[in-house]
């Protein structure tokens, strides 16, 4: 009874939004007015004294554990999967109206309704097929296919129904920036992360972001040629990097051209607005992982729920249903007033900087990565044990670790893992062990700003990683590596008994923090730690107290930033324009046409809406519909200083994190150390 007056109230109030000229109308009267529900949640604009903004997702009522917050059908969001079905539809003859209620399709938009013209979505499909690839699924990556539906749907102005929500984008939305995720930082910036795996990972997909949005998507398009100086990486083939989850590379088939109208009409897509697009896809989708079609979607007010950690911590939850709709409850005892939030998933700031453009401070999934190989261990476990003639490690726990870790046995090893890596990835973290959750799931990612996986019955989402590795199913984090752990349990044994015992256990079982060996063998472990992670510290240039310092500077910088592109940027609103129904009707294919204030500087084209040139519609145009024009003053100076100042911060904030997570990493070996010492009798 509640959603049903919910939405009677919202429909009514969309209609008098838009009698009354408001643009866009508010996303809670949209949705319901669509086929949405939105119950006792509303969206609240956020002016910081620093010119700042911000938006939550706010409870306007108390709710209890269970109640349905926002539910949002299929059509109403913005996912690919819409396209490959009205492709596919397409070449049968079957052809596609989308999945609007019946009886919807006036409040819908009418003839802005919710088909996919066939031939705009077969262009779409081959453009699709030309990305680079994943090595773990071997599809093209959901991230470009994503930006690229985003593209489409922002040329195809009024003629798209998602056009209300595409103007709360950021980016779009006056006064709210595009995300700044890794791959849109500057370089300097990037260098300043003083964390090699991560500037490699962002090397990477600046690489593959380059490359289609420069080189590849101009050409398949009918735009120019590849971009000078590109082309050096892509003669590898296959580049390591989270963009594509893992290995990506390109298409069989990159080089080819698509047939055909651009499926963008006279939108020019260039480097900027595509590095939008897929900062967007990012930091906002769902990733919907069960059903016929796995896919992703950007889930409208949903996907305005900020993240929290631990997943304790949040208030509410995702559910998926078997028809696509996306659903969000409350998890736990909701007051008025009180901020909606979700839990992404289990990831730590390198994860976070990656696919949505923030770190926690602090966060109780962070840890210090790096790379452990047999030579690393031996240097570690010198003169503790093992071989006495040598000092090192002997055969027997050289061939133990190679085959517990996974690892090459290395010079001198009597066998081991056949096929070993070299290396493995292994962390320090400052967190205690966590419980091992009750049932166990599918690795998380981010719920709301990244790749979720909203299950398709009335069961809490899971999701698969966005970020540079899989993130453990319900990890039990500890300050160290269970595997670590292990290596230097095994290579202090100074006793070959242990052997049979431990060949039966599993690198978990030996590498438990709350395992014990030996008391005086775990002491001299911890003491390694230790020095381990002073090590470790002791490699960055600069100290915890000098990146406070820096930070506190930093923050300055950014809050007179973000004021000067406030005041500089003058929105105005406007009515949104009647809709030619023969100029935007479902079956419309004409390229764009505008007459638009808003330019593509460089390209010769003109923007319906521009990411970095907020805009109104101001009037109708011939085409799809509407044309946007500038409704501000955005000064191109203050608005780089803003992102140059976002990027110097983030970057120290997310290294001093690392340095915390090292500190508190040692604190915890030390502090297990002095336990051990006070200990009489160990079991």
């Amino acid at each position: 009874m509640a959603a049903a007056a919910s939405s009677s109230e919202g429909r009514a109030s969309s209609s008098a939004s838009a009698a009354g000229g408001s643009w866009p109308p508010p996303l809670e009267q949209w949705l319901v007015a669509h086929g949405g529900v939105v119950n006792g949640v509303e969206l609240r604009q956020v002016l910081y004294p620093s010119g700042a903004r911000d938006r939550l997702l706010v409870a306007s009522r108390d709710h209890a554990p269970g109640d349905l917050l926002i539910s949002v059908p299929a059509p109403l969001q913005l996912r690919y999967d819409n396209i490959e079905v009205a492709a596919e539809a397409a070449a049968d003859g079957s052809g596609f109206e989308g999945a609007c209620p019946k009886g919807q399709e006036e409040e819908a938009g009418g003839s802005a309704s919710l088909s996919i013209p066939p031939a705009e979505a077969a262009a779409l499909l081959r453009l699709f097929d030309q990305m680079p690839r994943g090595s773990d699924t071997g599809a093209p990556a959901w991230q470009f296919k994503q930006a690229l539906t985003i593209l489409y749907h922002l040329s195809r102005g009024a003629a798209s129904p998602l056009l209300p929500y595409l103007a709360h984008l950021p980016g779009l939305a006056p006064g709210v920036p595009t995300p700044r995720v890794a791959m849109l930082m500057y370089d300097n910036a990037v260098d300043e992360l003083q964390y090699g795996t991560l500037v490699q990972d962002i090397r990477n997909q600046k690489y593959w972001l380059r490359h289609v949005g420069c080189h590849l998507l101009p050409q398949l398009t009918g735009g120019q040629q590849e971009a000078e100086g590109e082309g050096v990486a892509a003669s590898q083939g296959v580049v390591e990097g989270p963009m594509a989850q893992g290995r990506a590379q390109e298409g069989p088939r990159a080089a080819a051209t698509t047939s055909g109208p651009s499926p963008f009409g006279g939108l020019a897509v260039d480097e900027e607005l595509f590095g939008w697009a897929v900062a967007v896809a990012m930091s906002r989708c769902f990733g919907l992982s069960r059903g016929p079609r796995p896919t992703h979607t950007c889930v409208p007010l949903v996907d305005m729920a900020n993240h929290v950690a631990p997943r304790e911590a949040s208030n509410a939850e995702i559910r998926g249903g078997r028809d696509g709709q996306v659903a969000m409850y409350a998890k736990k005892q909701i007051r008025a007033g009180d901020e909606i939030s979700l839990t992404y998933g289990t990831h730590d700031n390198h994860n976070l900087l990656l696919s949505y453009g923030f770190t926690l401070q602090p966060n109780p999934y962070d840890g210090f990565y790096f790379d452990l190989n047999m030579e690393t261990i031996e240097s570690l476990v010198e003169g503790q044990g093992g071989d006495p003639d040598t000092g090192g490690l002997a055969g027997w726990q050289r061939e133990l670790i190679a085959h517990k870790l996974g690892l090459a046995a290395g010079a001198g090893g009597r066998g081991g893992a056949d096929g070993g890596a070299e290396s493995i990835r292994v962390y320090l973290s400052g967190v205690a062990a966590e419980a091992a959750p009750k049932a166990a799931v599918a690795a998380e990612a981010p719920a709301v700003a990244g790749s979720a996986a909203a299950a398709l019955d009335d069961t809490p989402a899971v999701a698969t990683p966005t970020g540079s590795g899989p993130v453990a199913a319900g990890p039990v984090r500890q300050p160290v590596d269970p595997r670590l752990l292990a290596a230097l349990r095994i290579g202090t044994l100074q006793d070959r008994a242990w052997e049979k015992l431990l060949v039966g256990r599993s690198v978990e079982q030996i590498g438990a923090w709350s395992s014990l060996l030996a008391r005086q063998q775990e002491i001299s472990i911890m003491q390694l730690l230790a020095a381990l992670a002073s090590a470790l510290y002791s490699s960055f240039p600069t100290t915890i107290q000098q990146d406070r310092q820096l930070l506190s500077s930093a923050s300055l910088d950014v809050a007179a930033a973000a004021a000067a592109v406030t005041l500089t940027t003058k929105p105005a609103a406007s009515a949104v324009p009647p809709v030619n129904p023969e100029a935007a009707g479902a079956g419309a294919t004409a390229p764009l046409s505008t007459t638009a204030a808003i330019s593509n500087s460089g390209s010769g084209g003109e923007w319906p809406m521009h990411p970095s040139q907020p805009g109104s519609v101001t009037g109708a145009a011939a085409g799809r519909g509407p044309t946007v024009g500038s409704s501000s003053s955005l000064d191109p100076a203050a608005a780089a200083a803003a992102a140059h100042a976002r990027d110097a911060a983030e970057a120290v904030r997310f290294r001093l994190g690392l340095k915390t997570t090292l500190e508190r990493s040692l604190q915890a070996v030390v502090a297990r150390a002095k336990e051990l010492d006070a200990l009489k009798q160990v079991r």
